[in-house]
């Protein structure tokens, strides 16, 4: 499944969505979203690979699916803004690995606040 914004913006996931295994999200002068709030996923790792380039990528995250956040930034800016890991249930088999890549742009991960 892909996210693209190019000077524009793009939103990925309002209500019920089944992604898959792998989704990509890029922003290039634009702005992208990835909702998980009303996610269905699959049984173990759900990658997600966000590249901003001079662009915004916001990920809004379910309560109770772990995420896993790793990547990179140059001249850009990585927040990620959840519960402490240890305030989370672990009896999930499903989980989100988000690789994250800014070039002179930033990343989020907010949690959804209901």
């Amino acid at each position: 499944m892909n996210n693209l914004a190019l000077f524009g913006v793009s939103k990925l996931g309002q209500g019920p969505w089944r992604p898959g295994k792998k989704i990509w999200s890029i922003a290039i002068f634009g702005g992208c979203e990835v909702d998980f709030t009303q996610v269905v996923l699959e049984e173990g790792i759900t990658r997600v690979t966000a590249i901003s380039i001079f662009g915004t990528n916001k990920v809004i995250a379910p309560k109770g699916i772990p995420i896993s956040v790793g990547g990179f930034s140059i001249l850009g800016a990585r927040s990620v803004k959840r519960v402490r890991a240890w305030d989370q249930p672990t009896s999930t088999v499903s989980t989100i690995a988000i690789n994250a890549m800014s070039f002179l742009g930033w990343f989020e991960v907010t949690e959804h606040p209901g």
